[in-house]
């Protein structure tokens, strides 16, 4: 009987012990997060020579019927066009900014629409100032991606917090044209070789405009949609990776047969690096 009674009491108290527990993680999830598990997303604004790549590749799909697809000829083939951007960018005394980029245009896939690649290059002379804000604003940015970490918050956020802002983005240069709204969140905070880099998550919509010869055809107006992550080293204050995929549909109707564009983004960027003066 004794024995009994101490193996209730032993049960009872290991009950006890996974409540408490329980309680207690529970309770923990719950509490606001502290005042030293928020990171400061804001540039240093250090002069110097900094670079960074991008890599894009647009994917344009056309859906309609096997009928029309032969009618049109290669002109209803998919089309890829891979892009690639070197930047270099140069911080000046008082927020200064210089930037130079070089894009590399060229066809994909399995039948390429041209062969061979076109370059040109492109600056921009202003400020910046710690929230990314640059005077004068550009009045377009040249993909959805470019305005993912276009704007900082430049004040300490914890994991869960996020902040908006709104950009006007071009589509694979002159498809289309529109409004997007971004919503970037923070994650989580990594510690990685004494820098803390902070994981964000990056959603983004808009109505985009067709140029006005699809306009012309019946095109309309059409959501995009963007989403991926972003990394923000907090330590150095300069933008990490970043990975994000965007889409919009275009679609009209002609003579009663459906016909649907499909443009398909992917975007990569490598971290902004600072290099030695050359």
């Amino acid at each position: 009987m004794m024995r009994h009674i101490a193996e209730l009491r032993q049960r009872s108290g290991w009950y006890l012990r996974t409540t408490i527990i329980l309680v207690a993680s529970v309770t923990a999830a719950c509490l606001p997060l502290r005042a030293d598990e928020a990171v400061p997303i804001a540039l240093h604004l250090t002069p110097g020579r900094y670079e960074r790549t991008q890599k894009l590749v647009h994917l344009i799909t056309f859906d309609m019927s096997k009928m029309l697809k032969s009618m049109a000829g290669g002109r209803a083939d998919d089309q890829t066009i891979l892009e690639d951007r070197q930047q270099v960018i140069v911080l000046k005394t008082g927020n200064q900014i210089d930037i130079t980029e070089t894009n590399t245009r060229r066809f994909g896939g399995d039948k390429p629409k041209e062969q061979g690649s076109k370059v040109r290059t492109s600056t921009y002379q202003g400020t910046i100032a710690a929230d990314g804000v640059m005077t004068p604003p550009q009045t377009e940015l040249e993909d959805a991606g470019d305005g993912a970490l276009d704007q900082l918050p430049d004040i300490p956020l914890a994991p869960g917090q996020q902040w908006t802002f709104s950009r006007h983005i071009k589509t694979e240069r002159d498809m289309g044209d529109g409004p997007m709204t971004y919503l970037d969140k923070v994650d989580r905070i990594e510690e990685r070789n004494g820098h803390r880099i902070a994981i964000i998550s990056v959603t983004a919509t808009g109505p985009i405009t067709p140029p006005k010869d699809m306009e012309s055809h019946g095109f309309k107006t059409a959501p995009m949609t963007l989403s991926g992550t972003a990394e923000f080293d907090t330590t150095a204050g300069l933008p990490g990776t970043q990975h994000y995929t965007a889409k919009v549909t275009w679609a009209t109707t002609v003579m009663g047969a459906h016909i649907g564009v499909d443009l398909n983004d992917t975007y990569d960027a490598s971290p902004v690096t600072p290099k030695a003066q050359g």
